[in-house]
Order: structure tokens, then sequence, then C-alpha cells
């Protein structure tokens, strides 16, 4: 059984030792341990003197082994969502890190366990998605009133879509929820962000969630504090890194600006099932059909370079580079009119998985398998995944794009090129933090909802400003500077204050998800 397959990855043991300082010292009171593995957890709870320990482990070898080194513990071999169904002891304390195991890898039979708790709290089964999701509901149900649950969790947890009722539902039921993250990765061996989640009920006090950054396991140094009561229900748990003041002022100034579904029309690209297959460079398409038959497009934001304005001699430099750029529009021609050469390539459609391009399926589905559905360009292309800053791009040589960016067609009283200049401002770049979540390696990603609830400070720009920050973008400029300028623009009647709380904001997620990255000023 391989950590992957288990979902186990150890606790390090310094945390471990930092989560055992953060319990009351009533050592009678009754702890549950889910998810027992190695004993680590025990151990410490052990060391420092609590008695009335259960541990939990699915693997009966892991029991063994631990009973071989100590044998006056009590330790139950269970799957623990069976355990947690079964039995209605309450624990004071349950703590621990449940595994991480995505729900297509688990058994039928074990999904169906999974969802048997959450038809227990009425929650619906779209939640689970994880199984730590259902170890956070066990131990829900077998919790003391005013007991306490102590995970490690992934860092998905605080902003995923999936989530967001679970954390909605924990919020109706803790008081206290305390959230600690580190600058530093605590599983080098795996790309998973950690955080741990104290959830219990104090006496008198406002329900809260306070967010704690630390530098690392070792040194346990706290670099900041923020906390959250007056803007509960908190959608994203992760937006707990600014405080209510922050909060506040972040969304009052919104109310000032236009939001960008006012923009127009927004939708994502196309959805082509295999773009591999049916997008290729121009020489190759051009054997194949007419290239008056295919649709220039961008399929991957890498293709696109930096810059504000996107001309067709940007677009020829990507075509004169042989980068795949031509989609294969099908759609309004006969198959008796195809080509030898087409009609051979569409013959040929195995995958690198040794499977058919037709059997998939966005491609069965169609009338025509290899006809993709065509999706109206936009006057503005914004490409929902980024890493150091979000692409807002004017698209100057009328291409069209995958999924990977959402067009946006622009009513007639807005001008296209004074949008993507107004978009680099550091309230619009705030918001996409705040907005959006991110994954592995810092990428973050605004899904639509999250897009089209953006504001933006729009005024008509000079054309002498706007070709001035497409030079700055395309020389290489570093962000700061170009937001710098566009601020001086589009803030003209705010005070500079308010511009540096904005980029305290910005910088505050900035550090979060791109850890030490030095573009970072």
């Amino acid at each position: 059984m391989n950590n992957k397959q288990s979902g186990s990855f150890y606790t390090p043991y310094e945390l471990i030792k930092y989560m055992i300082t953060k319990i009351n010292k009533n050592f009678s009171m009754s702890i549950l341990e889910p998810s027992f593995g190695d004993g680590r957890f025990m151990d410490e709870l052990l060391h420092n003197n609590y008695k009335n320990i259960t541990g939990i482990e699915l693997f009966p070898e892991k029991i063994q082994d631990y009973k071989n080194r100590k044998n006056n513990v009590k330790l139950i071999h269970s799957d623990f969502i069976k355990f947690a169904l079964k039995n209605n002891k309450k624990y004071d304390l349950i703590i621990g890190n449940p595994p991480y195991i995505a729900k297509k890898q688990l058994k039928q039979s074990e999904r169906d366990t999974n969802s048997e708790i959450l038809r227990y709290f009425n929650l619906s089964d779209n939640i689970f998605q994880n199984i730590w999701v259902s170890f956070v509901l066990g131990s829900l149900k077998l919790l003391k009133q005013n007991g306490i649950i102590y995970f490690v969790l992934p860092f998905e947890f605080l902003q995923v879509q999936y989530a967001e009722r679970l954390r909605n539902y924990l919020e109706s039921q803790f008081n206290y929820i305390e959230i600690t993250t580190f600058e530093e990765k605590v599983f080098k061996e795996i790309e998973q962000d950690i955080c741990l989640v104290y959830l219990t009920n104090k006496p008198k006090i406002r329900p809260s969630i306070t967010y704690k950054t630390y530098d690392n396991i070792n040194n346990m140094k706290l670099i900041s504090s923020s906390k959250i009561s007056r803007h509960k229900p908190l959608k994203k748990w992760s937006n707990s890194i600014i405080n209510d003041k922050e909060t506040s002022f972040l969304k009052e100034l919104s109310k000032n600006y236009l939001k960008i579904s006012e923009l127009g029309e927004i939708s994502p690209g196309i959805v082509t099932g295999a773009n591999d297959y049916f997008i290729l460079n121009k020489s190759i398409a051009s054997k194949l059909l007419n290239t008056n038959s295919c649709l220039p497009i961008i399929s991957k934001g890498a293709l696109m370079p930096n810059l504000l304005i996107f001309k067709k001699e940007d677009l020829n430099e990507l075509e004169n580079t042989d980068k795949p750029t031509q989609l294969i529009n099908l759609c309004n021609i006969k198959e008796n009119d195809f080509s030898k050469e087409l009609k051979l390539y569409l013959s040929n459609d195995i995958d690198k998985y040794n499977m058919k391009i037709r059997d998939r399926y966005k491609c069965r589905i169609r009338n025509r398998w290899f006809d993709v559905p065509i999706i109206n360009n936009g006057d503005l292309m914004f490409f929902k995944r980024y890493n150091i800053y979000p692409k807002l791009v004017q698209n100057g040589a009328n291409v069209y794009t995958t999924d990977i960016a959402y067009n946006i067609r622009l009513k007639e009283i807005y001008d296209a090129k004074s949008v993507a200049f107004c978009f680099y401002n550091s309230l619009t770049l705030a918001l996409c933090e705040y907005n959006g979540r991110f994954y592995g390696g810092g990428v973050n990603e605004l899904v639509p909802s999250e897009f089209k609830s953006l504001y933006i400070p729009y005024k008509k720009i000079k054309s002498k400003d706007i070709e001035h920050v497409d030079k700055m973008f395309r020389s290489g400029i570093d962000i700061e500077s170009i937001i710098n300028y566009v601020d001086k623009i589009v803030f003209e009647n705010i005070d500079m204050k308010q511009i540096d709380i904005l980029r305290e904001i910005r910088k505050k997620y900035y550090k979060r998800r791109l850890k030490n990255n030095n573009e970072i000023s």
C-alpha cells in the first residue's frame, strides 16, 4: 500500500508537538485519533500525560506494529467512517491528520459509506470529492457539545468550491475557528499545501475566524495574524488572511466602480475535446484543408506573449514559429468535399493512450464527432489561470480561444483597449486574489462567476498611455511598475494611502500564493 493509495503522508513531529500545546491540560479528557497511522499523535499525547485516548486505524498491520512497542493503548481496527456511523460515544478532542484520497480513487462500496455520512448531516453528495471531507463530518458526529476538532487538512479545504457548503455548515456549528498556515512547505515531497484547522465553541465570544501564518514548523515564528467576525459566513476561509477592516475597505471601494459583468457578454472559449488533434500549426493544417477553413486560435496561456494589445503581427509571429494556432473547422464542409489527406487524418484518431478520440465524451455526443462547436470570439481575452499576474488582452487579431480563456464581447459604449489598460490596477488585481483560488505551484484561477464579479475603475484612456503600457509589457518591465503607472491614471481622485492599503492586501495574497518568489516587491 503506497502513500497515494492510502492517502498517508505522516505528520512531522514538530507540527504535532505544536498542536498539542494548543489543547487544554485536562489530562483525563476523552481523545480520539481517527487516522492512527504509525501512532505519532498517540506518542505525543501519551508523552504529555494524556491517558484517555482511542485510535482508529484501517490497516491491521499498523495496529500490530504499534502494539509491539506499546501494549497499554486502545486501538480499534475499523474504517473510521463506518465507526462514526455506528457509534454514539462522544469525545472531548478529536485530533489528527486524515487521509487525502480523491473520490475517484475509492471503490464504489467506500463511496457509498462516505455518502451515508453526508446524508446523516443532510448535505449534498457533491461535497464529497475527497475522503478528508467525510473525516471532518464523522468527527463532528462524535464530538461533545463544547469539544474540539483539530486537524491537519489540505489548504484547498479553505477555498475549493465543492467544500463551500461544508465550511458554511461548520461556521454554523462553531463560534471559534482558527486556521494556521506556514510560509514554508510542511510536506516537502508533495505539491499539496496544508493548514491546521481548529474548531470549537467558546463561551460568550463573537463568532470569528482567526488566520495565523508562521514561518515554518521548526521556528514557529508568527509572521501575521488576522481575524474575521463582521464578514461571516465567509465564502472562502482563505480570505481570512485579511482582517475585517481590510475586507470592508475592499468591498466598499469596489462599489464605486464598474462590475466586469456589466461590460458585455462573457463566455468561456471553445471546447474541442482534443486540442492536440484539432489544433495544428499552419504548415500541417494547410496540407489537410484550405486554411481559410481554419480559425486562428490561442489554445494555451503560455502562447500569449506579455502584452496589452494582441495584434495581427503577434499572431503571425506564432504562426511563423510553427506554434499550433489553427483550429480545424469542418462544421460547414460536406464530407464529400474533404481532401484525401483530411480523410486519412480523420481515420487515424488514436491518442497517446491508444484510445480513439471519436470515443471521448465531448466528441461522441456530436452529430459528427469532428465538428467542433464554435463559440464566438471576443474583443478581450481573459486567461483564467495565471502565476505572477492575470492577463487581460485586447484581441486586435480577432483570434478565438479554447476554454483556457473567457471572451468578452463589449457593449458599444466601452473601448476594448481602455478596458485592458484599466484592468491592471491595484484594486482589480487585489480582487483577482480575493475572488480566485490557487493550486499547487501557486497558480491562481478564477471561475466565470468569480471573474464576472470583479470590479474595474473604467475610463476612456488616451492612445499614448495605452501604447506606453503595451510597450512596457513587451519590454519586460516588472508588473509593479506597470500597476503604478495605471494607478496614477485611473485613481486620480483616490488618496495615495488608500492605494497603499490595496497594495498591502495584494502583497499578502501574493506572498502566500507564490511563497518566496522574488518578483513580489
